[in-house]
This record gives structure tokens, C-alpha cells and sequence, in this order.
């Protein structure tokens, strides 16, 4: 393998087994969330470029057909290289655009693609451009940021965001909900009550939690409503999936 492989990226081996690769995946998503590099841009822009090979490694070798394909073109030597999901900018693929114009990917925190309204400063074909963006949008245009060829004008950059997952929350983009994974304590599921709840904003709400609820089991509490992506669209809601915690004391005891 070369060093470049989906493997190293994720420095797992080639027989690792699907449960091993998305620790890895997990655990390093967590070291180089954007979140973690604060104010220090070369830093930032060093997570960016590694988030988004951790992100294409992970979304080849957790699916089980891409994996089997890749493994034959690394065994035939056509394998492409990790780095070429670097946001240093590449030439337009897919649909027809004008001459010049490049596109790049770029990690994005889930709070801020379903939340914010602010500017990313990213660094591509060695310039620094400031994208705004809007909550629910993934793909940009940004005029006039692209490459000059042959003498005319220079083409636009297009921006591609890609969500970096946040431990517990997940974004179903066709119902624009943010659905929570929540541990609930034994008492609460039983009975039902209000238990508080972090947002991905920084702020934390109370609940409803209805009577009854068990493992597995989803819930839209009223509070949730509205507190979706904030797409101007659609606006989501918030879905609590439950993890029921066993119940402590004598009993809880007795059954370990």
C-alpha cells in the first residue's frame, strides 16, 4: 500500500475489520475537528486538508462494495492517491463549466452548516478566499476565483462543504431534523419528564420526555420544534433516538 492509502489515512490494516475502521474513523474525526484548531490558522488549515482524507477514507472502506473495489485497484496498483481530496483547489468535473473555473471540498462543522450564518477563510490554489455561508447550503459559487487561462478572464471557485459528524448527532438532509442519540435515565423513560438537553449552538433547552419511552425508540419532543437546520427552505426539527440507562441499586446490581 502506499503511504497515501485509505489504510494510512485512517492507520488501520487492510484486513481490518468494519468495526475497527469506524473507531478509527470516530477517534480521529475528534482530534482534528475543526472546532480543536481555534484561532491558529496554519493549524486549521492542517486539520481541514486531513479531515477531508479522514472523510473520503472512511466513506470508501465503510461501505463494503467501494472497499472491495478499491482493494482490487490497490492490488493492481491504480489505486488514486487520499491527498486528492485536499482543498487546494481542482479543475471543475461532472458538468460542463467555462474555462478557468476550479472546485474544492471543504469540512464543515454540523453546527455550522445547520445553524450559522458566517465567513470560512480557506486557502486554495495558494490564495485565501472567504466563503459566506447560509445554513442548508453546501455548494457555492464564488466569482472570479478560479484560474485565468489563455489570456481571459479568470473563472469562479466552486465550494463544495462537507458536514463533519458530531458524536451523538446526525442530519437527515431530506426532513432537514438533526436527530440526537440521548440517554435517558430508567426513571424518566418510565414516567416521562424533562431532562435538559446541549445544543449544537451552545445552548441547552429542557425536554419533554414522554412516558413509556424505551431503547431504540424516537421522539419529537415540542421544544425540538423549529430547532432544525435552519434552512430558509425548510426548517427542521429536533428527534431524540433514546438510550434507555439501566435502572441502579439492588437490582441493577443483581443483574451484572
Amino acid at each position: 500500500m502506499g503511504e497515501d492509502s485509505h489504510y494510512q489515512v485512517l492507520g488501520v490494516k487492510k484486513d481490518s475489520a468494519p468495526e475497527e475502521i469506524k473507531r478509527a474513523y470516530v477517534s480521529l474525526v475528534k482530534q482534528y475537528h475543526p472546532d480543536r484548531a481555534g484561532n491558529d490558522e496554519a493549524k486549521k488549515e492542517e486539520y481541514n486538508e486531513r479531515l477531508l482524507k479522514i472523510m473520503a477514507a472512511y466513506e470508501v472502506l465503510s461501505d463494503a462494495e467501494a472497499r472491495k473495489s478499491y482493494d482490487g485497484e490497490l492490488s493492481a496498483g491504480t489505486a488514486g492517491s487520499a491527498s486528492s481530496s485536499s482543498p487546494r483547489g481542482k479543475k471543475m468535473s461532472g458538468m460542463a463549466k467555462k474555462s478557468g473555473d476550479i472546485e474544492t471540498d471543504y469540512p464543515i462543522s454540523l453546527g455550522l452548516a445547520a445553524y450559522g450564518k458566517g465567513k470560512i477563510p480557506m486557502k486554495v490554489a495558494g490564495e485565501h478566499v472567504e466563503v459566506k455561508v447560509y445554513p442548508g447550503v453546501r455548494r457555492y459559487r464564488v466569482e472570479g476565483r478560479g484560474i485565468p487561462v489563455d489570456g481571459k478572464p479568470r473563472g469562479d471557485l466552486y465550494v463544495n462543504l462537507k458536514i463533519v459528524p458530531e458524536e451523538n448527532w446526525e442530519m437527515d438532509e431530506s426532513t432537514n431534523n438533526l436527530i440526537h442519540k440521548m440517554t435517558i435515565p430508567a426513571k424518566v423513560a418510565e414516567h416521562g419528564g424533562q431532562i435538559p438537553l446541549d445544543l449544537l449552538f451552545k445552548k441547552t433547552i429542557k425536554i419533554t420526555v414522554p412516558a413509556g419511552i424505551k431503547t431504540g425508540d424516537r421522539f419529537a419532543p415540542p421544544e425540538g420544534k423549529g430547532l432544525g437546520v435552519m434552512s430558509p427552505k425548510k426548517r427542521g426539527n429536533i428527534l431524540i433516538e433514546a438510550v434507555v440507562a439501566e435502572k441502579k441499586g439492588l437490582f441493577g446490581f443483581l443483574r451484572r
